[in-house]
């Protein structure tokens, strides 16, 4: 949505003010995802999820500095139509926040129970790493290397790359800290970041052993680009979740 709106109304402007300073640009919303991209940069960043002060962090980054700015940029930059889009999904994703970074929340207080656990044994290890996490990433790399203009490939590989991401955590989830951790650790997600992934990429569209996203997925083995910035479209998606995809 951020892209859109930027693109489309950065274009707009420039064809109304071809004589006027263009006070709209596209790094300003690429700006709002500093904070968040921030929060991937400390010495143990996937460790914000094992405490209350860390997820208080998590909460106020997304709500107070990423979705304030943006909702600004849209009002600044975007149509009337661009700004009632977005407050539709922002809306949407501010009250599941807001729902669930609230102290007293029991899904909140189940997941600090179990998060320790995801966090040491599944999300700070170079499995989860070179595993989940190149995998998806190198799929995302693939959409800018391989794809030329066919929006419905460009889809499925993403969602592919998304639901394979989303199965190898859960599957070492189980494996380390059990079914309730699974449980938990979605409605952390749903929660702080609403259930766009989910909306976009639902599972039963896009399975990851389905022949579909085995043609779509890079060979096993491909590594991703050697820096998040590489890709424009892996920088947007890793900047919201960027505590979570920490490279090698």
């Amino acid at each position: 949505m951020v892209l859109l709106i930027g693109q489309s109304e950065a274009q707009n402007k420039r064809r109304r003010n071809r004589n006027k300073k263009d006070n709209c640009h596209l790094k300003e919303a690429e700006a709002c995802l500093n904070k968040m991209q921030a929060l991937g940069k400390g010495k143990d960043p996937t460790s914000l999820i094992a405490t209350s002060a860390g997820l208080d962090k998590i909460c106020s980054t997304t709500r107070d500095d990423t979705m304030k700015c943006i909702k600004a940029y849209s009002k600044k930059c975007g149509t009337p139509l661009h700004r009632e889009m977005l407050d539709l999904v922002l809306d949407q994703i501010l009250s599941r926040l807001n729902k669930f970074c609230a102290k007293d929340n029991p899904d909140r207080i189940s997941f600090l129970k179990e998060s320790p656990c995801i966090h040491k044994k599944v999300l700070s290890t170079e499995d989860y790493k070179k595993g989940c996490n190149n995998d998806f990433l190198a799929a995302v790399d693939s959409v800018d290397d391989t794809v030329k203009g066919n929006g419905d490939e460009t889809h499925g590989r993403m969602c592919c790359g998304y639901t394979s991401w989303h199965d190898c955590t859960d599957k070492m989830i189980q494996t380390n800290c059990g079914d309730e951790a699974i449980k938990h650790y979605s409605n952390f997600l749903n929660g702080v970041f609403g259930t766009l992934t989910n909306m976009a990429c639902p599972k039963d569209l896009f399975p990851s052993k389905s022949p579909q996203c085995q043609k779509l997925k890079p060979a096993p083995g491909t590594k991703a680009k050697g820096t998040v910035g590489d890709n424009a479209l892996t920088k947007y998606i890793t900047s919201m979740f960027s505590f979570l995809f920490i490279t090698e």
